[in-house]
């Protein structure tokens, strides 16, 4: 059987004899057939040798990999390609994928990685001359399928995708015989060294563990396999029952543990129930989903199917974090790396704690809005870019499943209100209760309510007055007795004005009222006290 074609394109020789020597040796179906060094030589021997692969750096003289590629899809949209990345060049390879790049290989090639790619490659010209095959001959095949499948695919699992459009699903070749299992699977991101995430990027071991999913499936079982974010996500042509179920919940198991074993990672598969038509699958998408939400309480390394949540233990669910005066502490007097520590303890506290994924984001939501409340109390809601839009960051930190990606994403936002909050206490910006006392100081004499300075800070009332107790361990009403007792002693000793004048410029509404909060604050009546301390005089 005559051998596949791949052309290799860099710009250093050694590099191409190398590649040259690595597919020679290898029992693949493929062959490399021409060389080249550059973009330009490369569509040349495109033209000439008409190649079913081509593989590519991304720098190169005159025409680099990425302007071929760009080529090659106008001109030869039926060739395939992979590109040659360094670590430095992630931001160049992210472009390939715009141009239907199939995979990225990182230099130096590893003999294994390149070998399982070139099989997946081949895998897919198979499919597709399969598919060819079985279309009646007048229906033409879209001329990027791939792509088209994608997008399809996408917009079947979010449920977009209406009845009317099912021709277009058979066009793709996207049907199913039996029924419809979906498999969403995530990278653990504890499972891996913060050096070697940040290196690839999340959209490299994306792309990593959809390849898995496709090698594992290849053969065994009916389906697709596609990218959704960060997720890879599998779609499986297989009977509703248990048996099927269970089949399925077994070969997720056998993919999660081949990755363990080949690349050191760990992955997470959410299963959803099976269901018995395509336009039901966003249905068993979204149970995927919910299924791997007990990411949270389970940990990761883990196949978990869709079913009744499990029974919550009682009392489950708490964290200090959403209390308010515990979070100000932490954001008051931490240092950066003492509140990420804080925000791990609280949210590893919380998912150990028995309680359901459910109950875990409520939490997580009374925090974060505990956090925007903070804000507020300091004037820094608009200066803080996530409390902005604090519906959007709760919607974010709901879509989290990872323990580790979660608190992560809290110590995030906390960190940075922390560092406004800090920053504004150097440059003299008071907290809401300072404001507010400072505002009394001056204002004494004038009307003064619990709501109207409520408003005047932006706050709920009652939530103003806890914030009193909680920073001053004193009432609002208390303060402002005090301010106000003090003033008018003041003047009871240094002038001689009539104590009803007194009371009134003290802010008291009427004497009765003044003599008996005056008693009660200083033990004697305002007459007692001015004439106790100044006996040569009286006042009336």
């Amino acid at each position: 059987m005559a051998k596949r074609k791949v052309l290799v394109v860099d710009d250093e020789a050694i590099f191409r004899r190398g590649l040259r020597h690595l597919i020679g040796i290898s029992d693949t179906g493929w062959e490399v057939v021409g060389e080249a060094k550059d973009g330009l030589q490369a569509l040349e021997e495109i033209e000439r040798l008409k190649p079913e692969l081509v593989i590519t750096d991304i720098r190169m003289p005159k025409l680099d990999g990425i302007g071929l590629q760009e080529q090659i899809r106008e001109r030869y949209p039926e060739i395939r390609c992979f590109v040659l990345s360094g670590y430095n060049d992630f931001r160049y390879a992210q472009s390939s994928l715009r141009y239907g790049a199939r995979d990225y290989l990182l230099k130096p090639i590893d003999k294994e990685e390149l070998y399982r790619v070139l099989n997946q490659v081949e895998r897919e010209l198979l499919l597709k001359e399969r598919q060819q095959r079985e279309l009646r001959p007048a229906r033409r095949m879209p001329a990027d399928l791939a792509e088209e499948r994608e997008r399809l695919l996408d917009g079947l699992v979010r449920g977009e995708l209406p009845h009317a459009r099912r021709g277009q699903l058979r066009e793709a070749g996207i049907e199913f015989e039996h029924g419809v299992y979906c498999l969403v699977a995530e990278l653990d991101k504890d499972s891996i060294e913060p050096l070697r995430y940040e290196r690839q990027e999340a959209e490299l071991f994306s792309l990593y563990i959809r390849q898995f999913l496709e090698e594992s499936l290849a053969g065994r079982s009916a389906g697709f396999v596609f990218r959704h974010g960060e997720s890879a996500v599998a779609l499986l042509d297989a009977a509703v029952s248990d048996e099927s179920r269970a089949e399925v919940a077994e070969l997720a198991r056998q993919i999660a543990a081949r990755i363990r074993r080949d690349a050191n990672l760990t992955i997470t598969i959410g299963i959803g129930s099976g269901v018995h038509g395509v336009e039901e699958a966003s249905k068993s998408y979204s149970e995927a989903r919910i299924a791997l939400l007990y990411r949270l309480t389970s940990g990761g390394n883990r196949v978990l199917l869709y079913e009744d949540p499990p029974r919550q233990e009682a009392g489950a669910g708490k964290t200090p974090l959403t209390n308010r005066s515990y979070l100000e502490q932490a954001l008051l007097e931490g240092q950066e790396g003492d509140l990420g520590e804080r925000v791990r303890e609280g949210i590893e506290q919380l998912c150990g704690s028995g309680a359901g994924p459910a109950v875990i984001h409520e939490q997580i939501c009374r925090m974060l809005l505990e956090a925007y409340g903070l804000a507020a109390d300091h004037g820094l809601q608009d200066e803080w870019p996530e409390g902005r839009d604090i519906g959007g960051t709760l919607q974010q930190a709901l879509a989290l499943s990872s323990r580790a990606e979660l608190s992560e994403y809290c110590a995030g936002l906390l960190r940075s209100l922390q560092a406004l909050i800090k920053k504004d206490d150097r440059n003299g910006i008071p907290h809401a209760v300072d404001r507010v006392v400072r505002h009394i100081e001056k204002h004494y004499a004038e009307p003064i309510t619990l709501g109207s300075m409520a408003e005047m800070v932006y706050l709920n009332a009652s939530y103003l007055s806890s914030l009193f107790k909680n920073r001053l361990g004193r009432s609002f009403v208390e303060i402002l007795t005090e301010v106000r007792v003090r003033e008018a002693s003041k003047r009871l000793l240094h002038t001689d004005d009539k104590i009803a004048s007194i009371a009134y410029e003290a802010g008291f509404s009427n004497i009765r009222h003044f003599n008996r909060v005056f008693k009660a604050e200083t033990g004697r009546t305002p007459k007692e006290f001015r004439e106790s301390l100044r006996p040569d005089r009286t006042g009336v």
